[in-house]
């Protein structure tokens, strides 16, 4: 049964669709909520619902948090151009006596102050204002065999325009399997459902995203250790996609990261989508880009270092994205284990 399982979790995964569905970009809201809070898994591509082995299980997770033996704590900060940076601090805990785990987040996404004009005054009225978006979410998850765990987040969601602001709730649900077989996990996860959220009037759904995936330890020693980790998401409002992502360890001390997005085989330029609307020009990690080459885009690198002292342990994350349209990006995180 158990080979059953992992062959179906890899032909599901490491097999792309022959027809990539039509995106629905700009359908759902609070896209914050999509911005990955962990340098480590970033820079494994976001592959990491099979992994979701610290504090940030319970973003990407919450029934990893079971694999947590000491409290622990991730802190991330993200600069976006513009003075736009979006920060992340993260707590959890187990409870062994309940055989259970809790934890709290808070994503805060914000903008430097910014001119206001108007139609009359196009160059300012001498008023300022910002945007902002916040979540902060709680999360219990429960251990239901010694192999099979269930996490669970209630999320508050406020996103905010100068003096106006849409509020909801959020829910996310995780499950996490370890097969015992050569270190085998099976992992699922659906976020950021709930009841529509309204801006002035103009109801939207929030962003839903089903992820399923799985990790393996290919070298598990005390010197080196090799993880493999993907996953497959099916979001409300774009392309489905596919995370593939590696993590090096030298004496558990040091780490490399490699991942690559995909979702979808080719990007099409505005021009080839005008003239044939089955082109779909909203394809953000193509394996191919609009010159024929390998695509670099969705491509993570990143590295880590594990620092033991007498009290705690100190984890420096950093990881590179590259989007061609967009940019890089660079994410910090700092993980405290106690």
């Amino acid at each position: 049964m158990r080979k059953i399982s992992i062959i179906a979790l890899v032909i599901l995964l490491a097999t792309a669709n022959l027809c990539w569905g039509q995106a629905k970009v700009g359908t759902a809201g609070v896209q914050f909520l999509k911005v990955g809070v962990s340098a480590r898994a970033m820079g494994m591509a976001e592959a990491f619902v099979g992994v979701a082995d610290d504090a940030a299980a319970l973003y990407y997770n919450p029934g990893g948090l079971l694999q947590l033996k000491k409290m622990d704590y991730v802190l991330t900060h993200i600069a976006y151009p513009a003075g736009i940076a979006l920060d992340y601090v993260a707590g959890a805990m187990p409870v062994p006596k309940l055989q259970a785990a809790v934890g709290v987040q808070i994503t805060f996404l914000h903008t430097d102050r910014m001119d206001e004009t108007t139609p009359e005054m196009p160059y300012g009225t001498g008023k300022t204002f910002s945007a902002s978006d916040l979540c902060a979410g709680i999360t219990y998850a429960q251990r239901l065999t010694d192999k099979f765990s269930v996490g669970g987040t209630v999320k508050y969601i406020e996103e905010r325009l100068a003096d106006r602001k849409a509020t909801g709730l959020g829910f996310d649900v995780g499950t996490f399997y370890n097969t015992g077989w050569k270190s085998i996990i099976i992992a699922m996860a659906i976020t950021n459902f709930g009841p529509d959220m309204n801006f002035v009037d103009s109801p939207f759904p929030m962003p839903i995203n089903f992820k399923f995936g799985g990790s393996i330890r290919l070298i598990d020693r005390e010197a080196h250790s090799l993880l493999f980790a993907l996953e497959g998401w099916h979001p409300n409002d774009n392309l489905e996609q596919y995370n593939f992502g590696l993590e090096y360890g030298f004496q558990k001390m040091a780490f490399l990261r490699i991942g690559k997005k995909v979702n979808g085989m080719k990007r099409y330029s505005w021009d080839e989508y005008q003239a044939d609307n089955e082109k779909d020009p909203f394809v953000e990690y193509p394996i191919i880009n609009e010159k024929g080459g390998i695509s670099t885009d969705g491509l993570c690198l990143g590295a880590g270092l594990n620092i033991k002292l007498p009290t705690l342990n100190l984890r420096i994350d950093y990881a590179f994205t590259n989007v061609d349209k967009l940019g890089s990006t660079s994410f910090f995180t700092l993980g405290i284990t106690m």
